[in-house]
């Protein structure tokens, strides 16, 4: 027997489409311009899956979704919308959908999303994570043999997973079907450490430019002179020292995607030639005067408080909202604590398996203290807990607080500490701060990084009071 898919569309020139593409697919088809009469149908007939609209005038696509995931809990919904936003994807997700496609779309995507479902285990599916791995032949070739030397930024992306039962990651990850298959921007936002370029990672990779290039720029990183020629290349001659033509990220990425890690550290004047990537999909060289096309996903992640550098004046609201297609914001570990078990299990197998190690597990007493511990460093720095215990509980089969919070290393910090908070006298809060900051930096050697790092601030935060500082000692 065919698999059976009922469609529910009140435009009929997409119902007509439909059905002609899912017929030659191999699929028997239904198809109803009016919800109601599929609801009747159903009461007599098998259907394996609904694709249904979102915006009808008897019914709407979330009435139709309710009253099969009631009354036929093996069939599977999928919902179609030209009105698509990521609260309601999110919504129909949560009651249930399998999936959520947004119009127009084309042929292959639609009966990929209809193959999909029937691949996985769809008497079950409910229960299943929405974001299945991607089939082999909708990832198309993976194998893109980048030589190290000669990639330049292009990179694969990382293995790391996003794993979490909390809420907000339960409907990040439920929404990601969505996201990936988009070409808009995106723009993820949370605390240093807690995950950012991991979930663009996971965008490109379930895209369908994953076979694609997937360029990394991390744009703190990038000196301030040389941040438009990696962007977007410079002929030879632009400026002293380009003594040949130079191809830049944008061209790198072209047909795939891009990641501006911590795009708000570029130099404001540099942020108006992105905004003309995104707006006119074309960008120049550094002294050309000519244009190039640019097929590029943007996706961008920031650990800055936007509103702020916007009103600093630091972050174009142009961009912003550019950007702010799809705004992600990933949470704290503070804010989901009931994820630490999860992630501390995962990362104790990734590095014994890492190492060649037997299993370990966490004692009761050091699994209460991760729990409770507040992680300024977030996942990032959880993770670092655990690597470090995995190695230093060397053959032991349990992993206790004294493997991870060692006092050879603590003693570090500790004294840190101690040095950067002693013999303060009494002052306002700014100048007191000023006066933390010069401790930290007197101590870390005049690393800004290292010295935020010891403070629990940004080192862009460090720059800006410094800068404040000397404007008030010139006035």
């Amino acid at each position: 027997m065919k698999e059976r898919v009922v469609i529910v569309e009140d435009d009929k020139m997409l119902l007509e489409f439909l059905v002609e593409n899912l017929g030659m697919n191999g699929y028997e088809v239904e198809a109803f311009e009016s919800p109601i009469k599929c609801i009747d149908y159903l009461k007599d007939n098998e259907a394996h899956v609904v694709l249904t609209d979102v915006k009808m005038d008897d019914m709407t696509g979330d009435e139709v979704l309710a009253h099969v995931r009631k009354n036929y809990p093996d069939t599977g919904v999928i919902m179609m919308t030209s009105f698509g936003n990521i609260t309601h994807a999110v919504h129909a997700l949560q009651k249930g959908a399998f999936d959520y496609v947004t119009k127009p779309f084309k042929a292959k995507e639609i009966t990929y999303r209809i193959n999909r479902f029937f691949e996985a285990d769809n008497i079950d599916f409910n229960r299943k994570q929405k974001i299945q791995p991607l089939s082999e032949d909708h990832q198309g070739e993976r194998k893109q043999s980048v030589d190290s030397k000669n990639s330049g930024n292009i990179v694969q992306p990382t293995d790391k997973k996003f794993i979490g039962q909390a809420t907000e990651i339960k409907k990040l990850m439920e929404i990601l079907p969505q996201i990936a298959e988009s070409t808009a921007p995106v723009m993820i936002q949370g605390e240093s450490g807690t995950g950012k370029e991991v979930f663009a990672n996971l965008i490109h990779q379930n895209s369908n430019r994953s076979d694609q290039p997937y360029v990394k720029i991390n744009c703190a990183n990038l000196p301030k002179e040389l941040v438009e020629s990696t962007l977007f290349g410079h002929v030879k001659g632009a400026f002293t020292g380009a003594i040949s033509d130079k191809i830049g990220a944008f061209e790198k990425a072209n047909g795939g995607t891009i990641l501006l890690d911590e795009i708000t550290e570029i130099n404001i004047n540099i942020q108006a030639k992105l905004l003309r990537v995104l707006q006119e999909n074309e960008f120049h060289r550094v002294g050309s005067q000519e244009a190039i096309e640019s097929d590029v996903r943007v996706l961008a992640t920031s650990n800055r408080n936007i509103a702020d550098a916007i009103a600093d004046e630091e972050f174009r609201e142009d961009l912003y909202y550019r950007l702010n297609v799809f705004p992600i914001s990933i949470p704290p570990l503070r804010e989901r604590k009931e994820d630490i078990p999860l992630l501390v299990n995962y990362f104790v197998n990734r590095y014994t398996e890492q190492y060649g190690m037997e299993a370990k597990e966490v004692s009761d007493n050091l699994m209460e203290h991760l729990v409770n511990k507040k992680w300024q460093g977030n996942v990032r720095e959880l993770e670092n807990k655990i690597h470090r215990g995995v190695i230093l509980s060397t053959d032991k089969d349990t992993i206790t607080l004294d493997h991870i919070e060692n006092n050879l290393f603590s003693k570090v910090d500790l004294e840190v500490s101690k040095e950067v908070l002693s013999d303060l006298p009494l002052m306002s809060i700014e100048d007191m701060e000023l006066q933390l900051i010069k401790k930290a930096l007197e101590h870390t050697q005049g690393n800004q990084k290292e010295a935020a790092k010891i403070l629990g601030i940004t080192d862009r935060t460090i720059r800006n009071k410094i800068k404040k500082a000397q404007a008030n000692e010139v006035q």
